[in-house]
């Protein structure tokens, strides 16, 4: 059985203070609302209502989270438990949804830019309810190997889909949220430093499965061909190696890092590669979306032109030499350029504090009881942030996840030195 602690502190004594340490509601209630959490990320990483449409009139992933929270509001009032909500991160993130929802009534499309804030109230709320059932080490992990598990998902599907020659400009990619080259590869490239935190931390067959999987995300991110992502990758790996105390260890990693590049660029198959990024017409495409973002700032420089609305906007504002010319409209390939040319400076500044806070709150808990999990989380996060910088992924689940799970582990570190009385 889950069991936590709530502290109190009182004076029986003039200048003298004693902790007395109560058990608490948290190990015992939350039960319902938390198995309504890992099945909403099953669901999310198996987008079963597009695998299989008949279920999509029952909207299972909505009605799963809707029950989620107000099962975890009926358990916070049964339980007695106080609602979480970490200063100054939750507040941040509250701030950017303010900021989206300001910004739509101004925004280039106006219904668009509400329907993409609408998605941004979802993510705040999954966010809200990881923070409140999040509570225990244990919980930690299920939610950890409910996420590599579920992207189990959208690798066999990318693999699948690259097998049977279902691709686009041969790139590979799945369906629903995976649909896309770029952000199905980025996707993945989180869940390896996860998975390899929990297969040290598991016997010899959770090792092996977990190294299965690993494998296969691999090969899912190179059949998606995605640059950004093999940087992710690359950093995420580097970086990992880096942190090896073993001196021996670490250049162990750092030479497979590198014989992994090498392999990789062996079987390269995607026409537009590393070389002569100068000519590459994709990197021009880039570059005029990074060029367009900026001047759509700078003509709504306090809301932006309203959040998801940078792609419809993208043929007025790229300059005609790097115009790609295609019948779709393309977002502004970097996030943090996104956020600024769609929400503005009202949305950029808690959007870029919430992404900076919350990776320096993962480095420095490296320090606590949960070590392993916090690097593991960090770790995750640059995945996403170097991924960010050539792909815009600002409206998508993984980062408001990895970052509420930064806050749930912060909680628990916290509870676990006041009992030790180190705080």
């Amino acid at each position: 059985m889950e069991r936590s602690l709530q502290h109190e502190l009182t004076l029986p004594a003039p200048g003298r203070w004693v902790r007395e340490i109560a058990p608490a509601a948290e190990g015992t209630g939350m039960k319902l609302s938390f198995k309504l959490l890992i099945l909403f990320l099953l669901l999310l990483y198996s987008n079963i209502a597009i695998a299989f449409p008949q279920l999509d009139a029952f909207r299972p992933v909505l009605l799963v989270a809707a029950s989620a929270m107000v099962m975890m509001f009926i358990e916070l009032g049964q339980s007695r438990q106080t609602f979480r909500m970490m200063w100054p991160q939750g507040i941040l993130l509250i701030s950017f949804l303010a900021a989206c929802f300001l910004s739509s009534f101004s925004a280039f499309w106006p219904g668009f830019a509400f329907n993409k804030t609408s998605d941004i109230a979802k993510i705040v709320l999954i966010y809200i309810l990881i923070e409140n059932t999040v509570t225990t080490p244990d919980r930690l992990r299920k939610v950890l190997w409910t996420m590599v598990i579920g992207g189990m998902f959208p690798a066999a599907g990318t693999i699948q889909h690259y097998l049977n020659h279902i691709v686009r400009d041969g790139r590979a990619a799945w369906i629903g949220v995976w649909a896309n080259p770029n952000e199905d590869a980025y996707g993945l490239v989180i869940l390896i430093p996860i998975a390899a935190m929990l297969a040290i931390k598991s016997r010899w067959f959770g090792r092996i499965a977990l190294a299965g999987m690993i494998a296969t995300y691999l090969l899912a991110i190179f059949f998606t061909y995605s640059r950004g992502s093999m940087m992710g990758l690359v950093a995420v790996l580097g970086l990992a190696g880096w942190k090896q105390k073993s001196p021996v260890l670490r250049i162990v990693m750092i030479l497979g890092l590198v014989g992994m590049v090498i392999l990789a660029g062996a079987y390269w198959q995607r026409s537009q590669n590393f070389n002569d990024i100068s000519h590459d017409s994709t990197v021009k495409e880039r570059i005029g979306t990074f060029i367009a973002g900026f001047r759509m700032f700078e003509d709504n420089p306090l809301t932006g032109i309203g959040p998801g609305c940078s792609m419809f906007a993208y043929p007025l504002y790229v300059p005609p030499e790097l115009n790609c010319g295609c019948q779709s409209q393309l977002v502004v390939h970097n996030t943090f350029i996104q956020i600024l040319s769609e929400t503005g400076i009202l949305g950029f500044v808690p959007f870029m504090f919430l992404m900076g806070l919350s990776v320096l709150q993962a480095w420095r808990l490296q320090q606590g009881a949960l070590s392993l999990d916090a690097a593991a989380l960090e770790l995750a996060f640059w995945g996403f942030l170097v991924c960010s910088l050539s792909g815009g992924f600002s409206y998508s689940w993984w980062p408001y996840i990895l970052i509420a799970l930064i806050i749930a582990t912060k909680h628990m570190t916290d509870s676990q030195e006041l009992v030790d009385g180190t705080k």
